[in-house]
């Protein structure tokens, strides 16, 4: 059986993730508000594992990274063609986790989870897991953009504690 951490390797060295976040990289050069780079990824990887562990859910931590690496893949495609990044990011990771051994339970997990990061769901559901991250990812309270900011008063994070 492959290595967990293996199985985030191949995702992260595969040609079309790389592909898809250095364009994500290149079209949010000039932005000012929150980017979804690896390092936006990363930090709701980190935060979702947290909360995973905290509340003991059962979800190995490779799944929790690999749909917290995907979750903004969509982007791109928002910004080139105005489909909502979470519906879009579905198919392009999907195109991704085919690549990788993650079970296809898995992949459902992780794809379920990205088209449903924007809105949350069941309590300790992965996609859960991931809407919380993100949101907590975010630092609203010190941004110098947060004036102009799209982003509802309810949703923006104002703490550095989970």
């Amino acid at each position: 059986m492959i290595h967990h951490m293996e199985r985030i390797r191949t995702l992260l060295e595969h040609p079309y993730y790389r592909s898809c976040l250095q364009e994500i990289e290149q079209l949010e050069h000039d932005r000012i508000y929150c980017r979804h780079g690896l390092s936006h990824l990363l930090d709701v990887a980190r935060i979702a594992a947290l909360l995973a562990a905290d509340r003991k859910a059962s979800y190995p931590r490779d799944v929790i990274y690999a749909a917290a690496l995907l979750h903004d893949l969509g982007r791109l495609k928002q910004y080139t063609t105005g489909q909502p990044h979470a519906e879009a990011g579905i198919a392009m990771a999907q195109d991704i986790l085919q690549d990788t051994a993650f079970t296809p339970q898995e992949q459902a997990e992780i794809l379920e989870a990205i088209g449903g990061h924007q809105t949350g769901a069941a309590p300790d559901s992965l996609t859960q897991l991931l809407y919380e991250a993100d949101e907590a990812s975010r630092m609203c309270f010190a941004c110098p953009a947060a004036e102009t900011c799209y982003w509802p008063e309810e949703r923006r994070n104002h703490t550095v504690l989970l």
